[in-house]
């Protein structure tokens, strides 16, 4: 088979979609040795440095692998077209396409401020466009899936579930402490990874922090992420607990969730939510809203809250501070969960909807006589 990959955002991002291909790409050549790629990037001045990333994530992709400016996609020849990042963008009207999509948040008004609004209107019509087109769909968590069909009228029948892991966490390397040393943290910490928008309800987090050191219990939250949102600036000089670190490094990752108290995942819509295995995976507990994707994922191995119930997560967190053994069971729980997770199953889903797509234009296709 020969695959064809929309992939102009790549190399400029390290986690999140960029991270779940530069996982399934070595899986699939290990999968298949008659593959064959062709990657599409955003500038000609990209095409080095993609392939200088493909021989590092398998020594046969270079080999296997043509990259070619975007322009060319219409053109494509390849037997399928993947869109991994949740929207049919540049199409090739004539080859089965297949598109990712790891949630329908953007459709959502999870978020009320105004140019959210606008980015909902312009990204329904993206989401609309993608279901009339799109062969097969792809999707991380049966909630997810559930969503598509739910809120895009999606036929259940051509979304097929994929879940991701989290093998990239590196288990084995040593305290990497930079954030906690510059936090001046030598103490229990809670933390939390990820997003500031609405969905990521971190109100609920910090409600649940002031409730906590109202009563005397004072621990800090360690926060990984991204910039930060207007509640939290404003919290900034007077929540003695918060402590906003901004992006860290896979090591520095593994340490914080291995030496928290907890990771809390507040979250009230999540297409998967990856930081709960990642902590799971790395050796750490795990605190969670029972919402969305959240209780699939974490299974029976984190304690779960009501994600608009700050009192609630308070005493969850609470719990593990106090109850003798908690903590360590909710590891070992979490050790046994995370390895139900792998991106050797992920890949063998992934090329099988592949397969499928490719085998269903063929069976359309006339027959020559």
């Amino acid at each position: 088979m020969h695959l064809a990959i929309e992939a102009i955002k790549l190399l400029h991002e390290r986690r999140g979609i960029g991270r779940y291909i530069r996982n399934l790409l070595p899986q699939f050549a290990e999968r298949d040795a008659s593959l064959r790629f062709t990657i599409y990037v955003r500038r000609d001045g990209d095409i080095a440095p993609v392939r200088a990333l493909l021989a590092t994530l398998h020594p046969s992709l270079p080999e296997r692998t043509t990259v070619a400016h975007a322009r060319e996609l219409p053109r494509t020849e390849a037997d399928v077209v993947w869109y991994p990042w949740n929207f049919i963008t540049i199409a090739a009207p004539h080859r089965p396409m297949v598109v990712t999509i790891l949630d329908v948040a953007p459709m959502l008004q999870l978020d009320h401020r105004w140019w959210k609004w606008l980015k909902r209107v312009r990204f329904t019509q993206r989401y609309r466009h993608t279901r009339h087109h799109a062969a097969a769909v792809l999707t991380v968590s049966e909630f997810s899936k559930g969503e598509i069909v739910r809120v895009l009228g999606a036929d259940a029948s051509r979304i097929t579930v994929t879940p991701l892991a989290a093998v990239h966490v590196p288990v084995e390397s040593p305290d990497a402490t930079r954030p906690l040393d510059e936090a001046g943290i030598t103490g229990p910490f809670f933390m939390t990874v990820g997003g500031q928008e609405g969905r990521k309800n971190l109100r609920t987090l910090y409600a649940a922090l002031d409730e906590l050191y109202a009563k005397g219990v004072r621990i800090p939250l360690v926060q990984c992420g991204p910039g930060m949102s207007s509640d939290t600036r404003a919290l900034a000089g007077r929540a003695p607990w918060l402590h906003h670190v901004g992006f860290v490094s896979d090591a520095e990752l593994a340490t914080l969730y291995r030496r928290a108290v907890a990771l809390v995942l507040p979250s009230r819509y999540e297409g998967f939510g990856l930081p709960v295995l990642e902590a799971m995976r790395a050796g750490g507990a795990v605190i969670c809203a029972d919402a969305s994707s959240l209780p699939e994922v974490a299974g029976e191995a984190a304690l779960q809250f009501p994600w608009s119930d700050a009192s609630a997560l308070a005493a969850q967190m609470l719990r593990v501070l106090q109850e003798p053994g908690l903590r360590d069971a909710l590891v070992a729980g979490g050790h046994v969960q995370a390895a139900r997770f792998s991106w050797a199953t992920c890949a063998a889903d992934t090329l099988a909807c592949f397969e499928r797509a490719a085998a269903q234009r063929t069976a359309r296709l006339p027959q020559r006589r």
